[in-house]
C-alpha cells in the first residue's frame, strides 16, 4: 500500500515566511539604492548653482521637468509590471536610472543635466508601484502593513546613505564626484533581478493571466468604475497634495540649511542625512501603530498633521544645529514617515490584477504631478518672503489638505 506524504503545515508556514522575508529584503534594498541615487542630486544642488551660476528658480524648473517625466513613466512601469512581470521591469528601471545619475557627473550645460535628471528620476519612480505591489502580495495579511512600512524606510535610508557617501567627497572633489557613486548600483540591480526571479510567481515575474491578451487601457478603465471611483479620486488628490508638500521642501532642505542657516555644503548634507536616519524610526512606528493599534487611515492623518508641526518648529523655534537635527528629524519621522502606511492602505483597496497599475495611477503619478508643480512655485515664494515664511505658507497647508483628502477614503480591502 502506497502512503501519500503528509504536508507539514509548520514547514509550509516557515517556507512562506522565508520567502516573504527575502522578497521584502530585496525590495527594500532596491528602493534604498534608487533613493540614494536620486538624493545625490539634492545634495549637489548648492554646487550646481555655483558652477553654472544659476538662481534657485532654475533648479525648481529642473525638478519640475523631472517630476513631469516621472508622472508618465511611473504609469507605464506599473502597467508593464502587471503585464510582463515584476522582476524584469524592476531590474531594467533600476539599472537604467542609476546609469543616468552617474552620467550627470560629465555634463557641461544645464540642458543636458536637466534631460539626464528627468529620465533618471522618472525611471527611478517606476520602482515604487512594483516594489509595493510585490511586498503586499507576498506577505501574510496580518503583517502586510508592517512589511510595507519597512519598505518605505528605503527613502530615508537612501538619503542617509547618500549623505554618508557624499559628505566626505563634496568639499574636496565637488558635486560631480558624488554622481559617480550611482554607477555602483548597476551591477547590484542585476543581482537583485536574479534573486527575484526565484521567488513567488505573483511577486516576482509571472503576469496575471486575465491581462495577457487585453488592451492595456482596460486596467485604467477599471480604476474609475463605480466600485473604485471615489477611492481613486480621493487617493489621487491625497498623493498630489502630499507630493507638492514633499517636493516643495525635501529637495530644497540642503540648500535651505546652506543659504538660510549658513551651513557648508558638507555640513548641510550631513545634517539632512542624519535627520533622515532618525526619521526611520517614524516610518517603523507608523507601520506598527497602523497594523496593531489604530487604522492606517488615521495614522496617515495624524502623521501628516504632526509633520506640519515639525516643520513649523524647524522654521520658527530652532535656534542651534542640535535643535535643527531634532526638529528636522521629527519632521522626517512624521511628514515623510506617513508614507509607511498610505501605500499599503491604497494597495489593499484594489485587487491583484490591477494593483500595480492602481498604485501607479492613483498614487505614484499624482505624487509626481505634485512634485512637478511646486518646485516652480517654492523658489518664487522664497524669493519674495524668505525661506521660513515662504515654506510655512505653502508646505503646511498642503500637508493639511493631504490629510483631509485621506479622510475621504473608504477602506474596504480587496482580495
Amino acid at each position: 500500500m502506497t502512503h501519500l506524504p503528509i504536508a507539514d503545515p509548520a514547514s509550509a508556514l516557515q517556507r512562506q515566511w522565508r520567502q516573504a522575508g527575502l522578497v521584502v529584503s530585496i525590495c527594500l534594498t532596491a528602493w534604498t539604492l534608487t533613493n540614494m541615487d536620486q538624493a545625490l542630486f539634492g545634495y549637489a544642488i548648492p554646487g550646481i548653482l555655483t558652477e553654472f551660476q544659476q538662481p534657485l528658480q532654475t533648479i525648481g524648473t529642473v525638478l519640475t521637468i523631472s517630476f513631469v517625466s516621472a508622472a508618465g513613466i511611473v504609469v507605464l512601469a506599473g502597467m508593464a509590471a502587471d503585464r510582463w512581470g515584476r522582476a524584469p521591469t524592476l531590474t531594467v528601471l533600476l539599472a537604467a536610472s542609476a546609469s543616468l545619475v552617474g552620467l550627470q557627473a560629465f555634463v557641461t550645460d544645464m540642458v543636458t543635466l536637466t534631460i539626464l535628471r528627468a529620465l533618471a528620476f522618472g525611471l527611478s519612480g517606476g520602482l515604487a508601484p512594483i516594489t509595493n505591489a510585490m511586498v503586499v502580495e507576498v506577505m501574510p495579511e496580518r503583517w502586510r502593513g508592517v512589511a510595507a512600512g519597512i519598505l518605505q524606510c528605503g527613502y530615508p535610508l537612501g538619503w542617509f546613505l547618500a549623505a554618508m557617501l557624499a559628505a566626505p567627497l563634496l568639499d574636496q572633489y565637488g558635486w560631480r564626484a558624488i554622481c559617480l557613486i550611482a554607477f555602483g548600483v548597476v551591477p547590484a540591480s542585476l543581482l537583485i533581478g536574479w534573486l527575484l526571479q526565484g521567488q513567488s510567481p505573483v511577486a516576482a515575474s509571472t503576469v496575471h493571466p486575465p491581462l495577457a491578451n487585453q488592451p492595456m487601457g482596460n486596467q485604467l478603465t477599471a480604476l474609475f468604475a463605480p466600485a473604485y471611483r471615489r477611492n481613486s479620486l480621493a487617493s489621487a488628490s491625497m498623493f498630489f497634495l502630499f507630493g507638492g508638500a514633499y517636493a516643495g521642501s525635501a529637495f530644497f532642505f540642503p540648500t535651505f540649511f546652506a543659504q538660510a542657516r549658513g551651513y557648508s555644503q558638507a555640513d548641510a548634507t550631513a545634517l539632512v542625512g542624519l535627520s533622515n536616519g532618525i526619521g526611520v524610526f517614524g516610518y517603523l512606528a507608523a507601520a506598527f501603530v497602523g497594523e496593531f493599534f489604530i487604522p492606517r487611515k488615521q495614522v496617515f492623518i495624524l502623521w501628516c498633521l504632526g509633520g506640519a508641526v515639525g516643520l513649523l518648529g524647524l522654521f520658527w523655534l530652532s535656534a542651534s544645529p542640535g535643535q535643527d537635527v531634532i526638529w528636522y528629524g521629527l519632521t522626517a519621522a512624521l511628514f515623510f514617515g506617513s508614507q509607511a502606511v498610505v501605500i499599503v492602505l491604497i494597495a489593499e483597496i484594489y485587487p491583484a490584477p490591477i494593483r500595480a497599475t492602481a498604485i501607479a495611477v492613483c498614487g505614484s503619478a499624482p505624487l509626481s504631478l505634485g512634485f512637478a508643480v511646486f518646485p516652480i512655485l517654492v523658489p518664487q515664494i522664497v524669493a519674495q518672503a524668505g525661506w521660513p515664511l515662504g515654506l510655512s505658507l505653502i508646505i503646511v497647508p498642503l500637508l493639511v489638505g493631504s490629510a483631509i483628502a485621506g479622510s475621504i477614503l473608504v477602506v474596504k480591502p480587496a482580495t
